[in-house]
């Protein structure tokens, strides 16, 4: 017979101990209860009403419930005395006769023979604990609530204590079940619901500790606690605030277009809420933003933004930075909002950067300490409204300056992504805007963005310059695919920009940039205008649409050079096996001589025509004096 009494012991005193604990915590969890509702107003008030009873009964429930293993298994024990008695009365009796029937026992009274009925086996099984739905939020942004949340507080501090008390009995009550299950097989027993029931308990109690101290932190950061004590702010922020993704993308949109200052305030200090608008489609967050009315004043000297917009903006600029769907002025808006903390974060690694070579440092490298330098100088430039950021984001290598100001009067787009090698550090130092820059100031109604989205190919993961062991990557496919699909979609977002997406959209390319625009062609973007300067190559899947006008611009360089080279394996060209804009009838071809180009004479033999190379395929991305032409010609493609 398998049956332990220690073990039936132990979870007898679990079971009443965890009861106990229950038992005792009523009062105090009532009281916390009642002050926190004392000046708890609105529908998350009454949530929490229902939660409190729901929970108070869940707590009856449970107590009922050990109290009732802790009697069954008593009884269970006590069965198992009298089947051990009965055993052991047989035990004695059968070793009685045997003494008898052998003659060891002459006149020994052996008795009659004890019953051979086995005692029924008990059964300990409990039916799972009734506990009531927990709800916080309907999903509904309609009305407003009030509290102090320094009673919530209060209350959420009692809850976790007694959260803590009954882990800690449900854990020796889980344990006891265990090992008396392990050692009491004679009993029939399935106590799986009380492990659950406390599970489900401890699980509820903590959501709602959790959910309190969520809407206690909202409303402290709206501006209530403290000597203000109660504040009142729209159910809608303490959705976002309890269950974010339990609200529609129309309903979160909506709720935001009316959102008053001190849910603004609050929504600065919530995740939440800003996750869930990144899924929201792009041309339904244009149209939302449209339809706030940017008309309606300025604000802090800003014009074309409405109160609540400006606000929006103060509360995640870097979300709304980079946010598609998003008008052009407003993300660069909020980049600009952005800037003094992002400011903040360069100057900190700048002051690392100095310290670290003042001691030596033998990993210290000069090269990122003068880009930090520049970037530092670059941010100040955002901030003061002198540069325009459409996207930034320093620690993932992302960065799109807008050159021109998007209006009624905007003509033309273009998106200019720069070769092979591009860091942020050129960025900094204004080396890859100098053919936007030139052609907005030459082509009225032009509006342009330089772009970089994520590490391009050769690019210095540290300090953003050239990184020659990694040139290959301007020839793999696989990144020029993955590259391409990351600007069609940015190609999307920013053309839902009322100023934007009517106009003539023009890609320029240089080097390695043909390839991310011609693979965001194979991605679905489609342009009026594809311009290669000195481009590399496009997919071979690539075709060229019958509505876009191809162009190639270059000087004779490296890049053609290398163009000329065989892959010993394809026997094609070495550069994107040879499917290159030189060699398509698609594109109109631009040849070019170079200043220097004299002093080539035919195979490049020394390191002086190879520089000349290196030079011609940078040059034709400058607005260089000897690049004129080159720029002239690009301004006629672009005007015409």
């Amino acid at each position: 017979m398998e049956f332990d009494a220690h073990a039936a012991d132990r979870l007898i005193a679990a079971c009443r101990d965890a009861a106990r604990t229950l038992q005792d915590q009523r009062g105090g969890r009532e009281s916390a209860s009642t002050a926190a509702l004392t000046e708890f107003r609105g529908v998350f008030a009454d949530c929490f009403r229902e939660n409190v009873a729901s929970e108070r009964a869940a707590r009856s429930e449970l107590v009922h419930m050990l109290e009732d293993v802790a009697r069954q298994v008593q009884d269970a024990k006590s069965a198992a005395e009298v089947e051990q008695r009965r055993l052991d009365d047989m035990t004695e009796w059968a070793l009685a006769s045997g003494w008898a029937r052998a003659g060891g026992g002459f006149g020994v009274d052996v008795g009659p023979r004890p019953s051979t009925a086995e005692t029924d086996r008990p059964v300990v099984s409990v039916e799972t604990a009734r506990q009531g739905l927990r709800v916080w939020a309907s999903g509904s942004t309609a009305g407003a609530s009030s509290a102090d949340p320094d009673t919530l507080d209060s209350a959420v501090s009692t809850f976790r204590i007694h959260d803590d008390s009954d882990r800690a009995s449900a854990d020796k009550v889980s344990a006891a079940v265990s090992d008396f299950e392990e050692k009491c097989s004679w009993v029939h027993s399935d106590l799986h619901a009380v492990r659950g029931g406390l599970r489900r308990f401890l699980e509820d109690n903590h959501q709602d500790a959790s959910r309190l101290s969520d809407i206690a932190s909202t409303f402290r950061a709206a501006g209530g606690g403290g000597d203000v004590g109660q504040v009142t702010v729209s159910n809608g922020l303490l959705v976002l605030a309890t269950a974010p993704m339990s609200l529609s993308g129309a309903a979160l949109l909506s709720y935001l277009s009316s959102a008053t200052e001190a849910d603004v305030k609050a929504l600065a200090t919530m995740p939440g809420w800003k996750q869930a608008l990144q899924g929201i489609e792009p041309s339904k967050i244009g149209t939302w933003w449209a339809g706030m009315n940017p008309r309606a004043g300025t604000v802090m000297g800003v014009p074309g933004f409405s109160r609540v917009q400006e606000l929006l903006l103060a509360a995640a600029p870097s979300v709304f930075g980079a946010l598609d769907g998003m008008p052009a002025l407003a993300r660069v808006r909020a980049n600009q909002l952005n800037a003094p903390s992002v400011l903040r974060a360069a100057e900190k690694d700048l002051e690392t950067a100095r310290k670290l070579s003042e001691v030596g440092q033998s990993h210290h490298d000069p090269n990122r300490t003068k880009m930090l330098q520049n970037e530092v100088a670059y941010l100040k430039q955002v901030v003061a409204g002198e540069v325009q950021l459409y996207l930034y984001d320093r620690d993932r290598s992302r960065i799109v300056e807008m050159i021109g100001t998007p209006g009624s009067d905007t003509r033309h787009v273009i998106t200019y992504v720069p070769g092979t090698f591009t860091g942020m550090d050129i960025f900094y130092e204004g080396g890859v805007q100098q053919v936007s820059t030139y052609l907005t100031s030459k082509v009225p109604g032009t509006v342009a963005f330089v772009y970089k989205d994520g590490r391009f190919p050769g690019e210095e993961d540290t300090a953003g310059g050239p990184n020659m062991a990694r040139i290959g990557e301007a020839n793999d496919e696989k990144l020029a695919r993955t590259s391409g699909q990351q600007l069609a979609s940015f190609e999307a977002g920013m053309r839902t920009d009322p100023y934007l997406n009517g106009a003539e959209q023009t890609g320029i390319g240089h080097s390695w940039g043909l390839a991310n625009l011609t693979s965001s062609e194979v991605a679905g973007a489609r342009y009026d205008k594809v311009v290669s300067l000195a481009g590399a190559g496009m997919l071979p899947d690539w075709k060229p649409q019958p509505t876009t006008e191809y162009s190639n611009l270059y000087y004779y360089d490296l890049l053609v050079q290398g163009q000329v080279v065989p892959n010993l394996i394809t026997n094609k060209g070495l550069v994107w096996d040879g499917n290159n804009p030189i060699y398509r009838d698609e594109f109109e071809q631009h040849y070019y001589r170079g200043p220097d180009d004299d002093k080539i004479n035919g195979a490049i033999n020394t390191l002086e025509e190879g520089n000349i190379l290196m030079e011609n395929h940078n040059l034709i991305a400058t607005n260089s004096e000897d690049n004129k032409q080159v720029l002239k010609d690009m301004r006629g493609i672009v005007a015409r």
